[in-house]
């Protein structure tokens, strides 16, 4: 594979968190309009509160688990282009972590 390819790769994770990110944002935001207008802190703003922080862990987490993973990849498909094909796996395998902690937010949204 091109480095134009890989390239194309990241960019579509990339693209992919940021709009699974703009979603809880816009989420949160809707939450603590619902918690605001009801004069305080009630269940539905703890929910959103702890939807929040279920998506914030799933990314923080697979932001530090892709800043190694990424590098050692690239490093390793330098070296042998054969194995861009694993490598695809390992980055996106951090992913389910993101995914889990967006599921997370819609339950505890519920």
């Amino acid at each position: 594979m091109s480095n134009r390819t890989i390239k194309r790769i990241m960019l579509a994770i990339i693209v992919f968190n940021v709009t699974l990110m703009s979603l809880a944002v816009w989420g949160l935001a809707q939450g603590a309009t619902e918690s605001a207008a009801g004069g305080g802190l009630t269940d539905a703003g703890m929910k959103t509160i702890g939807a929040g922080l279920a998506f914030l862990g799933g990314a923080v987490g697979t932001g530090m688990a892709q800043s190694r993973i990424i590098a050692a990849v690239l490093g390793a498909v330098a070296e042998d282009p054969g194995q861009l094909g694993f490598g695809i796996f390992l980055i996106a395998f951090p992913e389910t972590m993101l995914i889990l902690g967006f599921v997370m937010s819609f339950i505890l949204k519920g």
